[in-house]
């Protein structure tokens, strides 16, 4: 493997043919770099907020390899467990939950498995030992080598702390007073809080810390070549370096993915989730900077020499979890035998038919059927049917006077119609009636939103904790009773919370743009 590099050495190339050869090569260098924190960034599954919640694959960016590979890439680059641990699979086979007649079909459907020589004694033998895969270290490991470590927390659990409180506090929607500037970006908004926040850099040991931000790169691309460029590792590892390095992160990561997603709907881009990459790239260097020459040698060391062997390192995790892909199938296929063995064992009576009094469709869901079956159970006129497919219209609504944007369909779609609220007047012809209509209700309505803000800003001031409650604390007395007694009555539309009731009457929805 060779290591690409951008040193040129001196006196090889004269003048303008110098000049030219190594913008090339630094620009090859750039293109690589780029190219495989796009790699690192496209194994990272979107995770979706609660509000548009999907069930989705973590390994969703990964469904082209086999479930063998997938699992030694996990166990290699972030320590991550796929198959099940080797403790209850010996249980399932100890209580029957697996049979010999399931493993040794599940044997003959792994033809490699087969090729290798693996058998049913073999497995069972497996059984008392670990999975041996080994976790390829990270600079931050390399480098936390203080001997008093063990009593501290660590620098990974550290650094992970520290860019979960930034993103937390940079992807803030509706809850804190106090909004982060957003306008240069994630990495800019981390860089600048850890130039006034010098609580980490106690914490994990480091005075220094601060020198060492300043002397980071502006710009979060710049960050990934200068990282990169200084750790030397092969070219063709960096990709799974980089993944590496978001799995540590790989919550905030997943929401990143996410709004790249989301701005791949509308036909843009998100850069979130490589400036995230950026972030904890550069905490590495920011710990090397911190450390002797001595100690950043070592570790330079270390982590090429472990980095070197990669590629040898996963294809080494795949063979030794061949024999967990084995007892994996064989549980399922002892589930299979299992479930069949019920369905057959159902009484074969034959029940009148009975006359349909309410049909209901549900989505096909692992979660809709056991209401599917409880329903049916208890009231032989259900009939409940399966219906593959999403729910929904292709529409994003806006409430009247507003810029809270609602899609009312799945988040793996984008909306393509625009629907807002129109008050309108008692004319239908009336275009400038409902104009001015439209405007005092929008000034209405944006007036009491501002006025209800500003009282419930001022009871969670600092300051409020106890003459807040003083003062008006007995007038919650009567919604304390709403709430442990509440009304049997329709819920108001929180769509037009606000507004006046003698515009809501009046108020309908209406596609925008036409």
């Amino acid at each position: 493997m060779n290591t690409l590099t951008i040193d040129v050495p001196p006196g090889t190339l004269q003048g303008a043919a110098a000049d030219s050869t190594h913008s090339h090569t630094l620009h090859a260098v750039h293109e690589a770099i780029d190219q495989a924190c796009a790699q690192a960034c496209r194994a990272i599954a979107p995770a979706w907020p609660l509000d548009r919640a999907i069930a989705v694959n973590p390994h969703w960016s990964r469904i082209g390899m086999p479930v063998r590979q997938v699992a030694a890439r996990m166990a290699a680059l972030g320590g991550i467990q796929v198959f099940p641990p080797r403790s209850e699979q010996q249980r399932a086979w100890q209580t029957g939950r697996i049979s010999p007649a399931d493993l040794a079909l599940a044997l003959r459907q792994l033809p490699q498995a087969q090729a290798q020589g693996i058998t049913p004694q073999q497995c069972v033998e497996a059984l008392a030992s670990p999975q041996p895969v080994a976790q390829l270290p990270l600079l931050i490991d390399v480098l936390d080598n203080y001997p008093l470590r063990h009593h501290r927390l660590s620098w990974r659990q550290a650094i992970t702390h520290q860019v979960s409180q930034t993103c937390a506090a940079y992807f803030d929607a509706h809850q804190a007073d106090w909004q982060p500037q957003r306008a240069h970006g994630l990495y800019a908004f981390w860089r600048d809080t850890l130039q006034h926040d010098q609580s980490i850099g106690l914490l994990m040991g480091l005075p220094t810390l601060g020198a060492a931000v300043d002397a980071l790169p502006a710009r979060a691309e710049d960050a990934e070549r200068w990282v990169l460029q200084r750790l030397g590792l092969p070219e063709e590892v960096w990709a799974d370096y980089l993944e590496s390095v978001l799995l540590t992160v790989n919550g905030w990561a997943s929401w990143c993915a996410y709004l790249g997603w989301q701005a791949g709907l509308e036909g843009g881009t998100d850069l979130h989730l490589r400036q995230l990459l950026a972030i904890r790239l550069a905490w590495g260097v920011l710990l090397l900077e911190c450390k002797d020459d001595a100690a950043s040698r070592d570790a330079f060391t270390a982590l090429r020499q472990a980095w070197s062997i990669a590629p040898q390192v996963l294809r080494n995790a795949e063979h030794a979890l061949r024999v967990d892909e084995v007892w994996q199938l064989a549980l399922e296929v002892g589930y299979q035998r299992e479930l069949a063995q019920r369905l057959c064992s159902v009484s074969g009576a034959h029940v009148p038919p009975q006359d349909i009094e309410v049909q209901a469709a549900f989505c096909i869901d692992v979660r809709s059927e056991p209401m599917r079956r409880a329903l049916e159970a208890v009231w032989p006129g259900i009939q409940t049917l399966g219906f593959a497919g999403f729910f929904g219209l292709p529409v994003a609504y806006t409430p009247l006077a507003s810029q809270a944007r609602r899609p009312q369909l799945p988040g793996l779609l984008a909306p393509a119609i625009e629907v807002t609220d129109q008050v309108l007047s008692a004319d239908p012809a009336d275009r400038a009636a409902d104009g001015v209509l439209q405007e005092a209700a929008s000034r209405m309505r944006q007036s009491r939103l501002a006025l209800a803000d500003r009282w419930q800003a001022a009871s969670r001031w600092p300051g409020a904790a106890f003459s807040y409650v003083e003062a008006v604390g007995v007038g919650y007395l009567g919604k304390l009773g709403g709430w442990l007694q509440p009304r049997l009555q329709e819920r108001a539309r929180d769509d037009l919370q606000g507004l006046p009731a003698r515009y809501r009457a009046v108020c309908r929805p209406q596609l925008a743009g036409l």
